[in-house]
């Protein structure tokens, strides 16, 4: 599929370009993505639906991964790509206000140079309204916090995230619902 992305530059401000997903990577393009972290507080504990990504993904096939989420394609707003994004990859329809906003990351590692907007979704324990819509993800489960930060540090190599991105997430999360 040819998926044309908006361009940035450095500092996140639109260039009016676009390029193909696939050049944008080889070449670092900035570009913007978004990611949806699904979670639940259960026992004074915090719990995020991770999932095995599909063997077919260009990006860490086949690992674990603690958000939802994709690229801006050309032409779409923020706020349309979080609503699709949990949509496409697991059935979940929300109204973007349903959604926590979290920071705006500056995720600088060529050839991926991406501004990645964060955000998060408190949903329920209950996974039977969850659909594998674009063969994205093969399986979800509930894992808490403290089970993903050692599972990360102990087979980092099972995993698509870095343990320092997901304690800032985690961390972030925290602070948020202790104000």
């Amino acid at each position: 599929m040819n998926e044309y992305l908006d361009l940035v530059d450095e500092n996140n401000n639109p260039t009016g370009e676009k390029e193909l997903r696939k050049e944008v990577h080889a070449s670092g393009l900035w570009h913007r993505t978004v990611h949806v972290y699904y979670f639940m507080k259960k026992n004074d504990e915090y719990y995020f639906l991770v999932h095995l990504r599909s063997k077919e993904k260009d990006l860490c096939p086949n690992t674990w991964d603690t958000r939802f989420g994709g690229h801006l394609k050309s032409g779409t707003t923020i706020e349309e790509t979080v609503v699709s994004e949990l949509e496409e990859e697991i059935g979940i329809k929300e109204e973007f206000n349903s959604f926590i906003t979290g920071p705006i990351r500056k995720r600088n590692k060529y050839p991926n140079n991406e501004f990645t907007y964060t955000f998060y979704y408190e949903g329920s324990e209950d996974l039977s309204k969850i659909k594998f819509n674009d063969n994205e993800v093969q399986e979800v489960k509930w894992l808490s916090a403290t089970e993903i930060m050692n599972q990360i540090e102990n087979s980092p190599e099972n995993w698509s995230t870095g343990l320092k991105g997901f304690e800032d997430i985690y961390n972030y999360l925290l602070d948020i619902n202790n104000t």
